[in-house]
């Protein structure tokens, strides 16, 4: 029959094999890469998990406390640390998840130092060590499981830190009860186990650690791929694409569209006369006031310079209408509202309109075309106003 049994130093050395190779590659790429603050708290933590099972090493020939205490409170630390940089990592690591990671894990190894001085049982120490470690990893399993926006990588990275983290509240109580059951310094099957449990998680944070960074690098190119750096709208190669697929569907849906064309009138003279930081201010500040009055579905996009263009799937001629007129008027009340102190430039906009009606099969650049002839027109009436052009 085989024989699962292992020599605990032999799995301890392999552990700290396995954070220091992470170690190696880690460092490696960070030669390139050393701006990114959330490499770094990893890397931290691999530093800390290889030194904890270093220390594990030691106590096994060192007499009394202070190596295996001290390997204890550096295996807080470094779940704790792995934790945060998850956490960081799918962007979900707030002022008070860092106040609580603070705060627990001070806790947890002010528990364990407790403790020691004054009930020193391995029950006790394990059990404390098992459900400080367990609540570190369910916070962020269950941000990853919960959450529908997450890829099938999050979710499944997220069940299996939760099967850990309740592996492990489970193992809290147990100490009490079955501690030979449980105690991972005694020779056995469980020992095995858990060192094939701690080796699988060190594959699992290390794997699950660099996908989730790369789905976050590729949101974040995606994203810089996709928008306006200045004002957040889509750039005008994004608002095409999506407002291409919008229309398509408004037109097997059956449902009018509104194309508008939108722009700041007299900006080329403001930017000439106040300069073309002030010409950035205001066009963020015209941005701020779109977004308030978007409805889910609608598209928002800047066309180029000064011009901007919004799609409203839905929006028949009354409804773009009275989009038209509460965006122009909002503009127009926010440049009476301003501070004595604000000395920038007033503006105005002009916008051009233009609907698909139901079932109407209208190309994209036509109704470019035609909301650019209505935007001349309102521009040539005298600016600040909304003109409509026929599909």
């Amino acid at each position: 029959m085989l024989d699962l049994k292992l020599d605990m130093g032999t799995e301890f050395v392999l552990l700290v094999l396995g954070h220091l190779l992470t170690i190696i590659l880690f460092s490696a790429y960070k030669f390139r890469n050393s701006k990114q603050s959330v490499m770094d708290v990893f890397y931290a933590a691999k530093w800390l998990q290889a030194v904890t099972w270093g220390l594990f090493i030691l106590s096994e020939n060192t007499p009394g406390m202070a190596v295996l205490t001290a390997a204890n409170l550096f295996l807080l630390l470094g779940a704790a640390s792995e934790m945060v940089a998850f956490l960081q990592v799918t962007d979900g690591f707030s002022t008070k998840a860092r106040r609580f990671y603070v705060y627990w894990t001070a806790a947890g190894m002010t528990a364990y130092l407790l403790v020691v001085l004054l009930h020193n049982t391995a029950s006790l120490r394990i059990a404390v060590v098992s459900f400080s470690i367990a609540v570190m990893l369910a916070i962020p399993a269950v941000r990853l499981v919960s959450s529908s926006l997450n890829s099938s990588l999050s979710q499944l990275i997220g069940y299996m830190y939760l099967t850990i983290a309740i592996v492990l509240t489970a193992r809290t109580p147990l100490a009490f009860f079955s501690l030979g059951l449980v105690d991972m310094m005694n020779p056995g099957v469980y020992q095995t186990l858990t060192f094939l449990a701690l080796y699988a998680l060190l594959m699992l944070g290390n794997m699950g650690f660099f996908l989730l960074s790369k789905e976050r690098t590729d949101r974040e190119l995606m994203r810089l791929a996709s928008y306006d750096d200045l004002t957040g709208a889509l750039n005008r190669r994004a608002f095409m694409h999506h407002t291409q697929q919008t229309l398509r569907q408004c037109r097997r849906g059956g449902i009018p569209a509104s194309f508008i064309l939108i722009d700041v009138d007299h900006f080329k003279t403001i930017n000439d006369s106040f300069g073309h930081h002030i010409g950035d201010e205001l066009l963020q500040e015209f941005a701020g006031k779109v977004h308030p009055w978007l409805r889910e579905g609608d598209l928002f996009g800047r066309y180029g310079g000064d011009e901007f263009a919004i799609f409203l799937p839905g929006a028949d001629e009354q409804a773009s209408d009275e989009f038209a007129e509460n965006l122009r008027a909002a503009v127009l009340e926010s440049q009476r509202n301003r501070g004595r102190l604000d000395t920038r430039p007033e503006y105005t906009i002009s916008i051009g309109v233009v609907t698909v009606p139901a079932g109407s099969d209208v190309p994209l650049q036509e109704l470019f075309k035609s909301s650019d002839e209505a935007l001349y027109q309102a521009k040539h009436a005298g600016r600040n106003q909304a003109a409509r052009s026929g599909a």
